[in-house]
């Protein structure tokens, strides 16, 4: 065979290898995922349970039902549940249909969470390759990414939307070929990458285009005639894409529906501290314990390390190659990305930082922020919250986009804008292995490529997964439901449990419609009814129910706790009420090495759940009640 026929044979098997040992090591960096593939999901009952029942309802309405999956009439019942309140991940929940239908919704989430990690590390693997790396330095490059402890993290919170990091690696691959040479396909890679990305998660679409759109102003000379119409029609095609979903989120917010605005005071708790991308990985099998008891970190949104080998690798490539105006692009793009995850003010360990001042600065100081927050900003706040008697916060630049750029309020947590320096390091780290092994002879570059290789897994290593892993299972109670005639609306007490994204997948069981949802985004109407309805077993309450057709209430005696005797008495006091059974839940949580050491904390709610106050909720004791 001619050497110009073994190129095009030999660059595709690098290909399929390296496609094929990231999906090797997926299954020991997320053990013991693989031998529960069809049965559980990793991390503590959370949103990875809403996910699965997303997977479960996409599949259901496309192919089953022939209707649209953006709305289900039996959750939240009896108004009904128009998914474009919530983050619809549509990427992979339609991805994921298929597999439903194959196999179950759990293999199929499985499925698309495991793949997220192959597509991230091949992701990072070609723009390093797109931006003259080495195989072996862009292979390396890709498991820092790929396995990294913001994904990591995220995984066990079940925050599904959140794994689609690849796409973003292929977009400022398909961005810097537009760059390099204009072309309409590579202006239309630009626009798929970007939508697939929004498509995974909402807050990657404001993200990707706050950063993206900075990486093509530091890298385009000038308004090049040849790109930025290429660029259109890559914007025209994500907006043909990305407008089926985007409409009915937005009708829904014209309507009044749907909140995206969150306080201040909110948005500043989800600030991460400078320390959060330097503390060693607190998920780790071997130290994890010791860091996660020594310092507070939010351990789904504050795991931001970048890991030590990749810090180093990093400062190497960038001194290497420090002249170069695409080194200059990715540092901008790392450092903005770094302090908008910073937040709107410092924070060190979960806490925002106060300086002491004289009071006369200090009243002059909340004066002047009253005025920016309350008056100037286009997105109006209330600054009173923060305010603290005798000292002031350090506001950071992400206040100012807050409060003064459309759409940027949605922003809850800036801790997020971390992935991109993850990104930013990456690929200085692959420049940077490039320089190592460029400086050794053929016998020692080989070795010392596995030795990096090794340096960079061992640093982010979290096996066996730390949070354990959560069986996907109806518990006795919705067997019963299941049994009984359909529909027969169900209520469930007391009702800050049913806020919880895993109390949606009972509803899969059963089938019965449910009068609550995920409490983060639910209707107005039952907004609006949550007050009264959050009262019972009051009178009001009570003839809410029958006024919506409620005939079964499931009711949680251990998780009213000591109140629970009274609780009983007062039900039993209710007119048209009878007990019908009473359920022992089965444990769901397996296998946590780490969750137990975490400070309970209600931003983090599988922290309550598992060793926290609400800890009852997972191990409840479940009485039923019927309406007549």
């Amino acid at each position: 065979m001619s050497a110009r026929l073994q190129e095009p044979r030999r660059k595709f098997l690098t290909h399929v290898l390296v496609v094929a040992s990231y999906a090797l090591l997926t299954a020991v960096m997320t053990w013991p995922l693989v031998l529960h593939f069809d049965s559980a999901v990793l991390g503590p009952p959370g949103d990875n349970l809403e996910y699965v029942w997303k997977m479960w309802w996409f599949k259901h309405a496309l192919l089953e039902r022939r209707v649209s999956p953006l709305y289900d009439p039996d959750i939240f019942y009896p108004f009904g549940y128009p998914l474009a309140l919530s983050e619809t991940t549509v990427v992979h929940t339609v991805m994921g249909a298929p597999l439903t239908a194959l196999w179950g919704e759990t293999v199929a989430y499985n499925a698309v969470v495991y793949l997220s990690f192959v597509v991230s590390g091949y992701g990072v693997y070609l723009l390093c390759r797109g931006l003259a790396c080495s195989a072996l330095a862009s292979w390396i490059a890709g498991l820092a990414f790929a396995y990294c402890p913001y994904r990591l993290a995220h995984l066990g919170a079940g925050h599904l939307p959140l794994m689609g990091t690849g796409w973003m690696a292929l977009f400022f691959l398909a961005a810097e070929g537009l760059i390099r040479a204009p072309s309409w396909r590579r202006g239309l890679a630009v626009g798929l990458f970007y939508a697939l990305t929004a498509l995974s998660s909402w807050y990657y679409a404001l993200m990707l285009g706050l950063m993206g759109g900075l990486y093509l102003l530091l890298r385009a000379r000038g308004w090049s005639r040849a790109l930025w119409p290429r660029l259109a029609l890559g914007g025209a095609l994500a907006a043909v894409l990305i407008g089926p979903a985007a409409l009915p989120m937005i009708r829904l917010y014209a309507e009044g529906q749907a909140r995206y605005g969150f306080s201040l005071a909110y948005v500043d708790r989800w600030s991460a501290s400078p320390l959060d991308f330097l503390y060693p990985n607190a998920m780790h099998p071997w130290w994890g314990e010791a860091l996660t008891k020594a310092y507070y970190q939010n351990i789904h949104e504050n795991l931001l390390y970048l890991g030590l080998p990749v810090i180093v690798l990093s400062a190497i490539g960038f001194w290497a190659r420090r002249k170069e105006r695409v080194t200059r692009a990715v540092i901008w793009l790392a450092v903005v990305a770094f302090v908008l995850a910073l937040g709107t003010s410092l924070h060190v360990a979960g806490e925002p930082v106060y300086l002491r001042v004289p009071a006369q600065v200090e009243y002059q100081f909340s004066r002047a922020m009253y005025v920016l927050t309350g008056r100037l900003a286009l997105n109006r706040v209330d600054y009173s919250p923060l305010r603290r008697e005798g000292a002031i916060i350090i506001p950071l630049p992400t206040l100012l986009l807050y409060l003064f750029v459309p759409m940027m309020s949605a922003m809850r947590v800036w801790t997020r804008f971390g992935i991109f320096v993850m990104l930013g390091a990456s690929v200085l780290a692959a420049w940077g292995i490039d320089t190592v092994l460029r400086r050794l002879t053929a016998p020692w570059r080989g070795l010392a490529a596995a030795t990096l290789a090794l340096l960079v897994l061992v640093d982010v290593a979290v096996v066996p997964y730390p949070y354990g892993y959560t069986e996907v299972r109806g518990q006795p109670v919705d067997h019963w439901l299941a049994e009984e005639p359909r529909p027969s609306p169900v209520a469930h007490f007391p009702l800050d449990k049913t806020w919880y994204g895993w109390m949606l997948y009972p509803q899969r069981v059963h089938r019965q419609p449910i009068a609550y949802g995920y409490g983060t985004f639910a209707p107005l109407a039952y907004r609006e009814a949550a007050g009264v309805l959050g009262d019972w077993p009051s009178e009001e309450a009570h003839r809410l129910l029958r006024e919506w057709g409620i005939q079964y209430v499931l009711v949680g005696a251990r998780s009213y706790g000591d109140a629970w005797p009274t609780v009983q008495q007062r039900i039993a006091s209710l007119d048209g009420i009878q007990p019908v059974g009473v359920f022992e839940d089965r444990p769901l949580h397996h296998s946590d090495r780490l969750l137990v050491h975490v400070r309970p904390s209600p931003d983090v709610p599988p922290t309550e759940l598992v060793s926290g106050a609400r800890v009852a909720y997972l191990h409840d004791e479940v009485h039923v009640y019927a309406i007549q």
